[in-house]
């Protein structure tokens, strides 16, 4: 119609067939699954950690249970502590409570020492550190001792020694005299010295001379009590 002459057809029965072209991506899928596979095994081989052994894998999970066991026994322990801390809180509470109360039941006699100390005659030589009293008996083969002692100026406490100086007789009727060893004496305001010292040979002690030393061995208190036998 417009000077074009139309292609003759041509069945495939008397022409050729036409050729067709395989398909490319099974050929990308191969090469993709076998690229993705040597990647795998060069990152495992080059940055991963090296694959566990049975033996090892055995060895890391008995490493776990006893470090679970480890830590189960921590636990039972930090519990016991737990426990254990509070026994002692409620302990420290009874004993604050019994410590209020000994302070209540010893405030009565702290009042009957202070009305003692003011009832007891003073020292006739005076100080700051008082002999008030002291009473002495023979018994046996020793010397019965007890003494009061009192001190005005109380700061630090007071540290030094007690020492006797026995006069007396021996059973032949000598007479005689002898220094006992020295009383070790810690005090505050007020002390009780008592107690028993041997006496040499069957000595019995008629007089006896108190003296209050201090640390330096400087007398700061004596006086001279008669045994009451």
């Amino acid at each position: 119609m417009f000077g074009r002459k139309p292609a003759p057809f041509k069945p495939y029965a008397f022409g050729a067939k036409p050729k067709r072209k395989f398909p490319r991506w099974p050929i990308l899928l191969v090469i993709g699954i076998v690229l993705g596979g040597a990647a795998v095994l060069l990152v495992q081989e080059e940055y991963l950690p090296p694959r566990l052994s049975p033996q090892e894998s055995a060895r890391l999970t008995e490493t776990n249970s006893q470090l679970n066991l480890a830590l189960q026994q921590t636990r039972n322990e930090l519990e016991q502590a737990r426990e254990a801390l509070a026994r002692q809180q409620a302990e420290s509470v009874a004993l604050a409570e019994e410590l209020e109360t000994a302070r209540a039941e010893l405030q009565p006699l702290q009042d009957d020492l202070a009305l003692l100390k003011d009832v007891l005659p003073p020292d006739p030589r005076g100080g700051a550190l008082q002999i008030r009293a002291g009473r002495f008996l023979n018994e046996g083969s020793g010397l019965d001792y007890h003494i009061v002692l009192t001190r005005q100026q109380v700061g630090k406490p007071f540290k030094g020694a007690v020492q006797f100086v026995v006069e007396g007789r021996y059973p032949s009727g000598r007479p005689g005299n002898v220094t006992l060893g020295p009383i070790p004496l810690e005090m505050g305001d007020y002390r009780n010295v008592h107690g028993s010292a041997p006496l040499p040979d069957g000595m019995q002690a008629r007089q006896i001379t108190v003296r209050v030393l201090d640390g330096g061995e400087r007398m700061q208190a004596m006086r001279v009590i008669n045994s009451r036998n």
